[in-house]
């Protein structure tokens, strides 16, 4: 799973690192980027500003009170069928509003996401991620980055109809399987442009690139506790936690 990264280069960065032209909007970088947060999204025709939670077109109503309809009726099972992941429950609002995550197990057939998968998909720029180790004493936040710090480009599918996207998981490397059994896609730069292609729909060439990345090319740390407050979004975020 991933619920939360950052992304602390300006925008202009981010323009230079994918080759795009500069978008018509700003976004400020993010320490401690949550669902439900609007940012900046790599798509097949430029950058856009989406919302984090992917809402399926099907499921999105905008003239009932700015609100998507449910993705599925109270009691249907065909969610669980299809997928691990739970479906939106009103006990969790980051998720009442979309899913933040696709796992890239299935993705081309499960009905949430199989049309923007092979029509719509993009990538998230980002420098880090955040995942969460449960143990006894509680939740523990590690963050995970590239050893040179640098951005790099998660996968992900969106909507433009409602203005959001997911990022794309799939089982984790072992570097953050000590922490979390599952981590968000990163593709290797080489495969970036692929991924962005729309005119691309063969499943034999797009999902064999859903894989962990190459844990020798990145590092963890623990961070502090202040990550786990979505409302803390400072550089504190990014500092190693003391011994």
């Amino acid at each position: 799973m991933c619920s939360r990264y950052s992304r602390v280069f300006e925008l202009a960065e981010v323009v230079k690192r994918f080759g795009l032209k500069p978008p018509s909007f700003n976004a400020a970088p993010g320490f401690n980027i949550a669902p439900g947060t609007r940012a900046p999204v790599v798509c097949a025709d430029g950058l856009k500003l989406l919302k984090w939670g992917f809402i399926p077109a099907w499921s999105y109503n905008p003239s009932v009170s700015g609100s998507p309809l449910p993705l599925f009726s109270s009691g249907n099972t065909l969610e669980k069928k299809f997928s691990a992941e739970p479906a939106p429950s009103p006990a969790a609002p980051q998720e009442r509003e979309g899913f933040m995550n696709a796992r890239a197990e299935g993705i081309a057939s499960r009905p949430a996401f199989r049309t923007a998968f092979y029509r719509t998909r993009c990538l998230i720029p980002a420098d880090g991620f955040y995942e969460w180790h449960n143990s006894a004493g509680g939740r523990a936040p590690y963050r995970f980055e590239m050893r040179d710090r640098g951005l790099f480009g998660m996968a992900g599918v969106y909507e433009e109809k409602s203005g959001t996207f997911a990022i794309i998981t799939s089982a984790a490397s072992a570097l953050v399987r000590s922490v979390h059994h599952r981590m968000p896609v990163i593709l290797e730069r080489r495969h970036e442009a692929l991924w962005l292609d729309p005119g691309c729909r063969d499943t034999e060439v797009l999902l064999p690139l859903l894989r962990a990345y190459d844990s020798s090319l990145m590092h963890g740390y623990r961070v502090s506790d202040v990550v786990n407050d979505p409302n803390n979004d400072s550089p504190a975020c990014l500092k190693p936690l003391e011994a």
